[in-house]
């Protein structure tokens, strides 16, 4: 009878910590993909900022131009022709605005 009662609050304890694992593991699963939300938010608001500097500076809209990571740096691709693009750090401002490339016809 001891012996049962025994297995019974093994098998309990083992069920319990079963519990206590998956919900660790949901929990850790849940918190990973909030943070990759955030990350993905935050680099599609960045980009937003982006287009809206450069279509606010070449007054064109947003959908007339590409913007290009090229060496790390930022290019501008336009009918009118190529630019680099340097933003400060929280992409609020343009701090450099150069023409690199000719048109396109050229």
């Amino acid at each position: 009878m001891k012996e049962d009662t025994k297995n019974i609050i093994g098998f309990g304890f083992s069920i319990f910590m079963l519990i206590i694992v998956l919900i660790s593991i949901v929990y850790t699963v849940c918190m990973i993909n909030e943070k990759l939300d955030m990350r993905i938010a935050e680099k599609n608001k960045e980009e937003s900022m982006r287009y809206k500097l450069v279509s606010e500076k070449l007054n064109e809209p947003k959908d007339s131009f590409y913007i290009d990571i090229k060496e790390g740096n930022y290019m501008v691709i336009t009918e009118k022709g190529e630019y680099i693009v340097d933003y400060d750090d929280n992409y609020s401002k343009i701090e450099h605005f150069v023409k690199v490339g000719p048109k396109k016809n050229e």
